[in-house]
């Protein structure tokens, strides 16, 4: 029992974008509200016969597992969008981070800079950045940051991006040139989804072609056929 009422980890918060410290308490207890009420809502209805009661509790227990699981899949869904978005900007992250590096920029202030250009039009990956930034300017140390950055995107890029920042300062290689290679590997795996999805795209057609277009469309060719047969045969 105390295992199915565990608040969720943080990264899962903090991946949806939400950093208030109640964000877990408030979690927990929108899951908590949404099982009661649905297993309040299935005593409503009157159900005839002598196990009626039996059946009210039966479908309470599964209306309340039901709203209790409810929460977590809108997390899951506001991680996903939330992680889509950032992941389709960070291209251009990345090159922006070439042109302030190459322009005499540290990378601390690259990302101050960054930070604030992106709030404009991609609030998510812009949020992230400032946070990174006052990590930063707080004194919390380069790797130390970074990482905590990667945690609260939870993309497997990010943490290609982090490793290959804390190398490039680990043996004092350029940071632009391991960013241009990085962009375009970046580019090259966005490629290769979108290759992937618009492959697939034919056999996701199939199930609504099968059994919702085709009948359809037979009823409306074969249709006035069978009912001309019909008529000849009843004359």
């Amino acid at each position: 029992m105390m295992r199915a009422f565990r608040l969720p980890p943080p990264d899962l918060l903090l991946r949806a974008g939400w950093r208030s410290t109640v964000a877990p308490t408030l979690y927990a207890a929108l899951r908590v509200a949404a099982a009661a009420l649905l297993a309040a809502v299935s005593f409503w209805p009157a159900l005839p016969g002598d196990h009626a009661p039996t059946l009210h509790v039966l479908l309470a227990l599964v209306l309340a597992s039901i709203g209790f699981g409810l929460p977590r899949l809108w997390l899951q869904r506001a991680i996903h969008q939330r992680q889509q978005a950032i992941r389709s900007t960070l291209p251009d992250l990345l090159d922006l981070l070439v042109l302030c590096t190459e322009a005499g920029l540290s990378l601390e202030q690259s990302f101050t800079r960054l930070g604030r250009e992106f709030l404009r039009y991609a609030p998510a990956l812009g949020q992230e950045l400032t946070t990174l930034a006052l990590e930063l300017d707080a004194g919390r140390g380069r790797q130390q940051a970074l990482q905590h950055f990667a945690v609260r995107l939870g993309l497997p890029e990010v943490h290609g991006l982090v490793s290959l920042l804390l190398q490039a300062e680990r043996f004092g290689t350029r940071i632009s040139d391991a960013l241009v290679a990085q962009a375009e590997q970046v580019r090259r795996q966005q490629r290769r989804a979108v290759e992937k999805a618009a492959a697939v795209i034919g056999l996701k057609l199939l199930f609504p072609l099968v059994f919702c277009i085709f009948p359809g469309l037979l009823v409306v060719l074969v249709g006035p056929a069978f009912i001309g047969i019909y008529r000849a045969l009843q004359v």
